[in-house]
């Protein structure tokens, strides 16, 4: 999750504000605040949109966040 947190303080302004929406994720997650089920479908829909593909311009970055949240989404 490392790798998470660089995105959401140095990416991208694409990859930041998503890597920051999932940092967020994780943490209404931990706290209870949404169930397994909520997490897992909104950390997938966060890296599975058209908007994503249209807005990440940089390959390997788009890799490292979809990887990480996808990541994040099963360690639940």
């Amino acid at each position: 999750m490392q790798q998470l947190h660089e995105l959401a303080q140095s990416g991208p302004p694409w990859a930041r504000e998503r890597a920051q929406m999932a940092l967020a994720m994780m943490q209404q997650y931990e706290s209870g605040g949404i169930s397994l089920e909520e997490y897992q479908e909104l950390m997938t829909d966060l890296v599975r949109s058209d908007q994503l593909n249209a807005q990440a311009d940089d390959q390997d970055v788009k890799n490292l966040l979809v990887s990480c949240v996808m990541i994040g989404a099963k360690l639940a």
